[in-house]
């Protein structure tokens, strides 16, 4: 069971399937229960994620709901050891996010933001959902390192005392209150599986489900996706005045520092604009801006290949004074 915060709601790693939360607990012919003081429940836990982490050998899903006061989301973290994939979505309020990690390729995500969405509509590219970023040296273990996503991480570490509830079909619920106020209780299977946890408290639910097994996740089409260098060019050309404004007011300011107050000469002005364009134009959009000489300083310009305008900004030296204008 996960608690995310109010601001990492969009980015958690595991979800529930719609339709969980609120469910009541089903009614057992006869219980038998057992109050465990923190070590024992610890022990108890660890022998849970022994069995669950081995029941994920093939494969796994985290699924989750949760909801405070108003507000309401879902998450799902889906792991295809066949493919070497683990795929993230999240959904909160009418914000959603989805990312695939490919073991020895690379990370896919879904477009952030109104810039991004409209960069690609831009380029001519408006059915493109998910900019991907080549890591060809990351596996898909680096990823789940330290256990992140993985059924035993809401069972390892548990240092709380509570009660363990034995079912006559052989399963059994442990739950205890956690130091954030949270009522938790972990439902075992009879194999020693971790089938589901539910978390109440403060105004917050959280329920998750986890299921093992070989999964399939296909990853998004060609058509749909655009890499993350192009996408980047893309939206320094969507905001193509706002970029070389502050490249030519960086050149300014890296200018009348260099003059320490004295008169500033036009020579020293276009040499540190040239260095600053050429700094700006070896990040992600190579030789997007060109700088030319004018009377007491530079011109700095640049035209986007999508739409074919261009945008010009001067710089120029007035004794100690620079003027940038565009």
């Amino acid at each position: 069971m996960l608690r995310p915060s109010r601001s990492s709601l969009l980015t958690a790693t595991v979800t529930l399937a719609a339709g969980l939360l609120g469910v009541s607990a089903p009614a057992y012919a006869a219980d038998t229960a057992t109050t465990l003081d923190a070590v024992t429940m610890a022990a108890e836990l660890k022998t849970v994620a022994d069995a669950s982490t081995a029941a994920a050998h093939d494969g796994w899903r985290i699924t989750d709901t949760y909801s405070e006061g108003s507000m309401s989301g879902s998450s799902s973290f889906v792991v295809d050891l066949t493919r070497k994939i683990a795929y993230t979505r999240s959904r909160f309020g009418t914000d959603g996010y989805a990312m695939y990690v490919v073991g020895g390729k690379g990370v896919y995500q879904s477009l952030m933001g109104p810039d991004e969405r409209a960069a690609v509509k831009m380029m001519g590219r408006p059915g493109v959902r998910y900019q991907f970023t080549a890591v060809p040296s990351m596996t898909l273990d680096d990823y789940l390192v330290g256990g992140v996503g993985t059924p035993a991480a809401a069972l390892t570490d548990n240092t709380y005392a509570g009660t363990k509830t034995v079912h006559d079909d052989g399963s059994t619920d442990y739950a205890y209150h956690d130091d954030k106020d949270m009522t938790v209780t972990l439902h075992v299977s009879a194999a020693g599986t971790l089938t589901s946890s539910r978390g109440t408290g403060n105004g917050f639910t959280d329920v998750t489900a986890y299921t093992y097994g070989a999964q399939h996740v296909t990853l998004p089409a060609a058509s749909a996706t655009i890499s993350s260098r192009t996408l980047a060019r893309g939206v320094a050309y969507l905001n193509i005045k706002t970029t070389i404004a502050e490249v030519a007011s960086q050149g300014a300011a890296d200018t009348r520092q260099a003059a320490h107050g004295r008169r500033i000469k036009v020579a020293t002005l276009r040499r540190i604009v040239r260095r600053d364009v050429a700094n700006f134009n070896l990040g992600t959009v190579p030789k997007m801006i060109k700088v030319t000489a004018v009377k007491r300083g530079v011109r700095l310009r640049a035209t986007n290949p999508w739409t074919h305008k261009s945008v010009t900004f001067t710089v120029k030296a007035y004794g100690k004074e620079i003027a940038v204008k565009g």
